[in-house]
């Protein structure tokens, strides 16, 4: 049986090559996104996460007025005219579910809540002339899956990060790269930078056969 040893060099390397691998759309920008700051202060390397609660209440106010910026809570335009709650749900959860997965070995079992605050895409006529923010809030709650402990939080988290407009939104849309791709780019960039994978998990030995 042989052994491959693994030098730190080799652990940042393949640490890099898993964070570029985890990015579920290989696009480049012309705006790049914010940095993301943490704001969980609790260490998250026992947390294993059971589920994802996402509640987006009603008393949010939602338009649909095809104006610059709305006066609202909600704007969201790429799915057809429907409950703008339920698609802005569906969003977070189909963007945050896969990233916030069990981990094995992790003691503490966790339930991750959101609740959304503001939710403002862009509208068609922002869109296609001078674009704007994307403007994703929430509050964050991370309670034990069993007790219902609440181990952080609620905290605000602030995802708003800049839209593409006119020309780079119509080439955006004809690679594919809607605003949902990018807001749920966002969404799991900030999921993977608040919630770190132990590096335990991340990076093996490896062994092979002579």
């Amino acid at each position: 049986m042989k052994r491959i040893l693994i030098t730190p060099a080799l652990i940042v390397a393949a640490a890099l090559g898993l964070s570029a691998c985890s990015t579920p759309f290989d696009v480049s920008r012309d705006t790049p996104f914010d940095p993301i700051t943490p704001v969980i202060e609790a260490p998250t390397q026992d947390w294993s996460f059971t589920a994802v609660e996402i509640v987006v209440p009603r008393t949010l106010s939602v338009s649909e007025a095809n104006s610059i910026k709305p006066a609202s809570d909600i704007v969201w335009r790429e799915d057809p005219l429907g409950d703008r709650y339920v698609q802005v749900e569906a969003i977070l959860r189909d963007a945050l579910t896969p990233v916030l997965q069990p981990r094995e070995g992790a003691a503490t079992p966790v339930v991750v809540a959101i609740e959304v605050t503001r939710f403002h895409a862009l509208t068609e006529r922002a869109r296609y002339t001078i674009g704007g923010e994307h403007e994703i809030e929430f509050m964050l709650t991370v309670r034990h899956a069993e007790t219902g402990q609440i181990l952080s939080g609620p905290r605000p988290v602030d995802l708003t990060f800049r839209a593409l407009g006119g020309q780079a939104a119509i080439q955006a849309e004809a690679q594919g790269i809607t605003q949902r791709v990018r807001i749920t780019e966002r969404l799991q960039e900030w999921a993977r930078v608040e919630f770190p994978a132990p590096l335990a998990t991340l990076i093996s030995v490896a062994e092979v056969q002579n």
